[in-house]
């Protein structure tokens, strides 16, 4: 028998995974000593004789458990990274299971109470809050980030790079959609870290985060001393943002890199 010792902290992870605490005795007997049959796995544990086999059948159903017939019959284990896929895909399904039922009952029953939402919405006032805004968002951004300008001001532009600059390794995909007229001012930089799109007008700018989050600015230039921002997470107002958003980036024209 192996004498590897095995931490407190494994024997937790396994009950934490679903494992009862028999099963986890019971598998881990097996781990240590390759092969064994079930009165051996009692002997072994803590494990009832009278329970013993029922605990190593439902181990083999679960996929932590081989059995080879015979008399004794033999059980070992399957290998950690088996055992877990085998884990995983099974409590997977039983969610997706248990999830289309508690969807399909219970979503009526929410809806016919009309229950209210209390989505999160902030007002955000001052150039410096409102810029430590933008960097949550953008540095909290995971797939995609749609920035809409009207004007580019380059206080701000200057403390942005740096973040897209980061976010790049992270293949994040970002749409920067800007007028004609801040592309005046626009840094060749930013042409070579985003996509960047123009058009003649565009009224208000924004920032829309992963279809999650939107982050809308009340005036046009926010280097003002009065800056005013809104930032959400309202599913209804981030649908409406992006679906916008997206209009106002189809009909516009994109900016060629040199």
């Amino acid at each position: 028998m192996s004498r590897t010792p095995v931490s407190v902290k494994a024997e937790r992870a396994l009950r934490d995974i679903g494992l009862t605490e028999y099963e986890t005795m019971a598998y881990l007997s097996l781990v240590k000593s390759g092969e064994l049959t079930a009165n051996e796995v009692s002997s072994s544990t803590t494990i009832p004789y009278s329970k013993v086999y029922t605990v190593l059948d439902t181990l083999e159903k679960k996929g932590w458990v081989d059995v080879r017939g015979g008399r004794p019959r033999m059980y070992y284990p399957r290998s950690p990274v088996e055992s877990l896929r085998s884990e995983k895909t099974r409590q997977e399904d039983r969610f997706e299971k248990n999830r289309e039922m508690v969807v399909s009952e219970l979503q009526a029953v929410y809806e016919h109470r009309e229950i209210k939402e209390k989505p999160e919405i902030w007002i955000i006032r001052g150039e410096d809050n409102i810029i430590s805004r933008i960097s949550e968002t953008i540095t909290g951004a995971k797939k995609e980030l749609m920035v809409a300008l009207p004007v580019l001001p380059i206080p701000l532009v200057m403390k942005v790079i740096p973040m897209f600059q980061a976010q790049m390794d992270r293949k994040l995909q970002v749409q920067l959609l800007i007028t004609k007229e801040a592309e005046k001012s626009l840094p060749d930089m930013l042409v070579h870290l985003t996509e960047v799109r123009t058009r003649d007008d565009m009224f208000g700018g924004g920032i829309v985060a992963d279809g999650h989050e939107t982050l809308l600015f009340l005036n046009q230039g926010i280097e003002r001393e009065e800056n005013l921002a809104i930032w959400s997470d309202h599913v209804g107002l981030n649908m409406i943002s992006r679906g916008y958003f997206t209009y106002l980036w189809e009909t516009s024209s994109p900016v060629k890199r040199d």
